[in-house]
């Protein structure tokens, strides 16, 4: 599913995911789990405001994001830190 990302500059200069919209509604990130290359792709498994869990795919050849995985909510893993 394709998705709007507000991304921010992270580590090494790359595009971070800070703020994603599905349909009408606004998810800031507060916390990256983790990130990972999967041939052309880049992942980011990250933590909304309410606890909920997704993974966002990014193209750096066209710039596009998809909603890879969405995971249901709950507290923080308490070895994450809030971004």
């Amino acid at each position: 599913m394709k998705i709007c990302v507000l991304s921010r500059t992270g580590r090494g200069g790359r595009h971070d995911p800070h703020v994603f919209h599905l349909g009408s509604r606004r998810h800031p990130v507060v916390a990256l789990l983790d990130e990972w290359t999967e041939g052309e792709h880049r992942y980011f498994k990250v933590v909304v405001e309410d606890g909920r869990r997704f993974v966002l795919r990014h193209d750096p050849a066209t710039n596009a994001w998809e909603l890879a995985a969405a995971y249901g909510g709950g507290a923080l893993p308490a070895a994450v830190v809030r971004i």
